[in-house]
């Protein structure tokens, strides 16, 4: 198991990644940097349970001495990591209680068999909790990430359209000038 070290939250960005600065002696001279919480995938916030997902993993995060594992990079730079916090005087795995909560799913791609995140996940799926209300329909976020981008390929997206529409007026508009100014036009 990698090293913990204790750290202060920032923000919670969503329901599996936080903004994070190390704590200690001189914290203010360290920049806060972000960390993907391992093993697990939550809703995206314009997705059920979005916005309920961030909040949970907020009240976990809440008040209280939280700890960092860092187990791995993401492409995108962020830090995956385990985060524990201190509860009735034991370490409580912040990820694992995300997914026992009904609040974040258990990312198989990416292990976590070892931890327990099978029964977790069995747990809340038994009880209905979080994502897991109203039976196993919802859209998982991996999908609906895929979804997104595979939208965003098709078509001719109207942003660049404008755009382009801008640029070929202002090009004609400065075409008329010159011609006015050279006398071409009269």
């Amino acid at each position: 198991m990698a090293q913990t070290r204790r750290v202060s939250v920032r923000r919670v960005v969503d329901g599996d990644s936080v903004e994070v600065r190390y704590s200690g002696l001189f914290s203010f001279l360290r920049r806060p940097f972000p960390v993907r919480l391992y093993a697990i995938d939550a809703p995206e916030l314009a997705q059920p349970f979005g916005a309920e997902s961030r909040a949970q993993l907020a009240s976990l995060l809440g008040r209280g001495r939280i700890r960092l594992a860092v187990v791995n990079r993401d492409r995108y730079g962020r830090q995956v990591g385990l985060l524990y916090r201190r509860r009735r005087g034991r370490q409580e795995l912040v990820n694992l209680t995300m997914v026992q909560s009904g609040m974040a799913y258990w990312y198989q791609r990416y292990g976590g068999r070892e931890l327990g995140f099978p029964e977790a996940q069995a747990h809340a799926k038994r009880r209905r909790l979080g994502v897991w209300q109203g039976g196993n329909q919802r859209q998982r976020p991996w999908d609906y990430r895929a979804d997104q981008r595979r939208g965003r390929r098709r078509g001719f997206p109207l942003r660049r359209l404008l755009w382009w529409t801008a640029a070929v007026l202002v090009i004609a508009a400065a075409a008329a000038f010159y011609a006015f100014w050279n006398g071409w036009l009269e």
